[in-house]
């Protein structure tokens, strides 16, 4: 083992020494993929279903510290996100850098990302980032029942799912005309036999059909309908505003749609690539996360949540959404 007693160095062997070791220090992950990105003087594309008002300061904050990469946000909801990269790939080509969105499961499934462990993942609850690397939750919204508080007294707001099938709400629940995430991950906790049960008889409610949870929201808000299936982050945000809606925190289960953030296989920026996705899984970046009311996967950000039954949606639902959204058709569109 090597041994040097600095009192016997002259002043210049000493400083040789020490820019020796500074040097050979290895860098931590970051210092890394800075050096290596400004090298790339480059600029990335992020596709997101993060919407601009959250995901836009991340670029933002992003940009400012690092200023010699330049990202161009495609933002577009999971589905869209999901058809993009497939028709890309079809063609033979791929656009997109960095993408975050329930889609990442699958093009996981379908080898379009690259294996990066980013040292971040460490702060993330282990039900949250990919073992083999290929993915880390970004951001995840929480399924729940809302209801307009004028027209539906608490006492009276429904306490269940189960709750939804009681007569006085035929005619009365919004709902997502594509909500298949939601009817996968209901009948992956609470079982096939089960949670077809439930869907078979809640098809038969005479339910209101919208597409986007910000319109129903917003619908719901109006009184068109006092009950929709909805997410949390978005009623929090209206009845911050004085907007009459609430949700039901008592529901079995509140299932949770996680948006995995991963990197293309095929990034001509992989070491840019890399600082971006290890940046939106900082502090800084996930603090704007949960300000929006959304959910972050890091432990330290987990308060708030005592008490309610969340469940992640399994990332089989994403990589068998086609299954999912035939059963969900079949039960809610094509049984009357």
């Amino acid at each position: 083992m090597l041994r040097i007693n600095a009192r016997n160095l002259s002043p210049f062997l000493l400083l040789f020494w020490i820019g020796f070791f500074i040097h050979a220090w290895p860098l931590s992950a970051e210092s890394r993929w800075e050096a290596e990105a400004r090298k790339e003087k480059g600029r990335i594309f992020w596709y997101t279903s993060l919407n601009i008002t959250t995901s836009k300061p991340i670029v933002d904050r992003f940009e400012k510290k690092y200023p010699f990469v330049k990202v161009s946000l495609y933002r577009a909801s999971a589905e869209r996100i999901l058809n993009r990269v497939m028709t890309e790939k079809r063609a033979g080509s791929s656009r997109f850098d960095v993408v975050s969105s329930q889609a990442v499961f699958y093009f996981k499934h379908v080898g379009l990302l690259l294996q990066y462990r980013s040292p971040q993942s460490k702060a993330f609850l282990k039900k949250f980032y990919d073992p083999e690397g290929y993915w880390v939750m970004f951001f995840a919204n929480q399924f729940a029942i809302g209801y307009n508080t004028e027209l539906v007294p608490k006492e009276h707001a429904p306490k269940d799912w189960w709750d939804l099938l009681h007569p006085r709400w035929r005619g009365k629940i919004g709902m997502d005309a594509e909500e298949f995430l939601w009817y996968g991950g209901m009948l992956k906790y609470m079982g096939e036999e089960k949670g077809l049960k439930l869907m078979k008889k809640l098809a038969q409610q005479d339910i209101h059909w919208r597409r986007g949870h910000t319109l129903i929201a917003q619908i719901m808000a109006v009184g068109e309908f006092p009950v929709a299936i909805i997410y949390t982050h978005r009623i929090d945000d209206m009845r911050s505003k004085g907007a009459p809606v609430e949700w039901v925190r008592t529901a079995d289960p509140i299932p949770l749609g996680v948006s995995g953030m991963g990197i293309s296989a095929k990034t001509k920026a992989p070491a840019s690539s890399r600082l971006f996705m290890d940046f939106a899984l900082s502090p800084e970046a996930q603090s704007i996360i949960v300000k929006s009311g959304r959910n972050s996967g890091r432990k330290e950000m987990q308060r708030g949540k005592k008490g309610l039954k969340i469940v992640p949606i399994p990332p089989e639902v994403l990589t068998n959404v086609n299954r999912y959204a035939k059963e969900f058709n079949e039960i809610f569109h094509n049984s009357k």
